[in-house]
């Protein structure tokens, strides 16, 4: 059987017989596309990883910038409202140890020591108060002044009880001890650390619990732990310089 066909009906199977025989190189050409598609991808999701870190790198110097700011506006106005320059450099050493990371203090050796001395100059003060049977005698700057003060009474080096706050009987039977209380301990209330000349000492049931260098803090401790107002409750003690005898 003879089967005629047209001239265009031919030209249509040659170009399907060229398309078929060119489908394996195609197909290769697919592949390579393909993996040209997945290396964008992948170049386009990196990118978007490196802009999510930029962003967050910027809110996060925003954030010190910020911080900083209010750092030096803090200490500005300490510097222009404090009632002395030991307040303000009181102050001011607390805010920069607040924000020592920030200001990268520590980066360097100068600024490692400043730091020391920030830390030296914001440590609370204390003071110790030297007793003789359970009663009263002085307070001193150090637990050393107060021995020494004793020792100019008479007192043995042998005839001490360590310095400490649970006073039990045999400690307040002691021919002589000491105790030694933290000054403005008690927060929010702190005072710039200055020379002290004399102190709050705030007692109860007779015995000390802490020590203000100023009477408006004591007075409001003294309210807040509810102890009465009375003469033995809130006393002011003088310190006793190095070169002084104690009296009674």
């Amino acid at each position: 059987m003879i089967s005629i066909i047209r001239r265009s009906t031919r030209r249509r199977y040659e170009q399907a017989v060229e398309t078929a025989q060119r489908v394996p190189g195609l197909e290769t050409d697919l592949a390579r596309e393909r993996g040209t598609a997945d290396d964008f991808e992948q170049k386009s999701f990196n990118l978007e990883q490196l802009l999510e870190e930029r962003d967050g790198t910027i809110e996060k110097l925003r954030s010190k910038l910020d911080g900083l700011r209010r750092a030096g506006d803090e200490i500005a106005a300490l510097l222009a409202t404090a009632p002395s320059p030991a307040a303000a450099g009181y102050h001011a050493a607390r805010v920069l140890l607040a924000n020592a990371d920030q200001f990268r203090l520590a980066d360097t050796d100068e600024g490692r020591a400043g730091l020391e001395t920030m830390r030296e100059l914001t440590e609370p003060q204390t003071v110790t108060l030297l007793y003789r049977y359970g009663r009263r005698r002085s307070v001193h700057a150090t637990v050393e002044d107060a021995r020494a003060a004793a020792q100019r009474e008479g007192a043995s080096p042998d005839g001490w009880e360590p310095s400490r706050q649970d006073f039990d009987d045999e400690w307040l039977d002691a021919s002589w001890s000491t105790t030694t209380l933290t000054v403005d301990a008690a927060t929010p209330w702190s005072t710039p650390r200055e020379p002290l000349a004399s102190v709050y000492v705030l007692m109860r049931g007779g015995l000390p619990l802490t020590a203000f260098s100023a009477p408006d803090d004591a007075i409001r401790e003294q309210e807040r732990r509810g102890i009465p107002r009375t003469a033995d409750s809130l006393i002011r003690m003088e310190l006793v310089t190095d070169d002084a005898t104690a009296t009674a």
